[in-house]
């Protein structure tokens, strides 16, 4: 030990036992100084930020990362709904082949599922009935309604098919379920309809039809069905009045006019349908049916060769249409009276 160390330890010794403040000195200040250092980095710890009620916090704004891209449209995930639309693109539109081609191999690629496998089944066999394969379509109805069974638009659309396949019990038993899972289903209703007037059921027929309307007013099928149910039933202005709810609804389909064209003739306005009959043939230049009627028109009118010209024309689209056949027949029959 040196003497500088020496003389400052004994110095010290002496104040110690001599001096009651310095001795109080060297016992507090170090503890207190102790204290305030722990008290405040306890205060700055981030845990404890929140304690000290005056303190504001600092905004600040998270810096990006370098290598990260700013945000655009095409790095937003869509919506499930529109992922699930896009899955099945391959499976709609109205090229049947295409279709039938392209969700088949979806349907292989094990890409879907859940109730998205269910669906595109149930659309390939859509695409089936449309390119008239109706077994195919069958069987992939049946798969889609056994994953899915309570999918109401399944039944509906097998329904159709049992229509086409003239089995319209079991169709009416798909339609009925239909409405089941489903009861302001209108297109249910409608199809049901049809079948109820295939098997001659004609007033439940036109109760199930009136339904379809009440639940939507502006299916122009429901209307169109139940027009044919007033023509079976010669109830002109009842056939009228749907036809003029078609017509303006669809102006585009020749039903209504040809619906109109009719009433109009059965009633004598023979010129007004005529109008009706060419628009229909305007719009459909094969119907046998405008053809035909607006030949009718001018045959009441005793305007013979235009109405021989409008069978003929029926007779090159069907050569084997009875009715067509039965208004030559009277049109000869009056050419020789004459």
């Amino acid at each position: 030990m040196n003497a500088k160390t020496a003389s400052w330890l004994s110095a010290h010794g002496r104040l110690w036992y001599d001096d009651r403040w310095y001795r109080i000195a060297w016992i507090v200040w170090p503890q207190a100084l102790g204290l305030l250092l722990f008290i405040a980095l306890w205060l700055n710890h981030p845990v404890n930020q929140s304690l000290v009620p005056w303190a504001k916090p600092v905004a600040q704004t998270p810096k990006a990362p370098a290598t990260a891209a700013p945000p655009s449209k095409q790095q937003v995930a869509p919506p499930l709904a529109e992922q699930a639309v896009d899955l099945l693109a391959p499976c709609k539109g109205s090229d049947y082949a295409r279709i039938i081609l392209d969700c088949t191999a979806l349907l292989a690629g094990g890409k879907l599922q859940g109730d998205d496998i269910a669906r595109a089944y149930w659309h390939r066999g859509a695409a089936y009935y449309g390119a008239k394969q109706f077994q195919a379509s069958m069987a992939d109805y049946n798969r889609a309604i056994s994953m899915q069974p309570r999918a109401a638009e399944f039944f509906n659309d097998r329904g159709v098919l049992l229509i086409d396949l003239e089995n319209n019990e079991r169709a009416l038993q798909d339609f009925d379920y239909a409405i089941l899972l489903k009861p302001d289903y209108a297109l249910a209703y409608s199809n049901r309809g049809v079948a109820l007037r295939n098997l001659k059921r004609l007033n439940e027929a036109m109760v199930a039809l009136t339904k379809a309307i009440e639940i939507d007013p502006t299916m122009g099928l429901a209307y169109e069905n139940r027009a044919y149910i007033y023509e079976d039933r010669e109830n002109w202005k009842a056939m009228y009045d749907d036809a003029n709810k078609l017509i303006e609804l669809q102006p585009n389909n020749r039903m209504g006019y040809e619906f109109r064209g009719h009433a109009y003739l059965e009633v004598g306005q023979q010129q007004a349908a005529i109008s009706d009959f060419t628009k229909a043939i305007s719009i459909d230049p094969n119907t046998v049916y405008g053809w035909r009627m607006r030949g009718r028109a001018y045959y009441y009118l005793n305007q013979y060769d235009r109405a021989m010209e409008d069978y003929q024309a029926a007779l090159r689209i069907d050569p084997k249409n009875n009715d067509t056949i039965s208004f030559i027949n009277d049109l000869k029959r009056a050419q020789r009276g004459r």
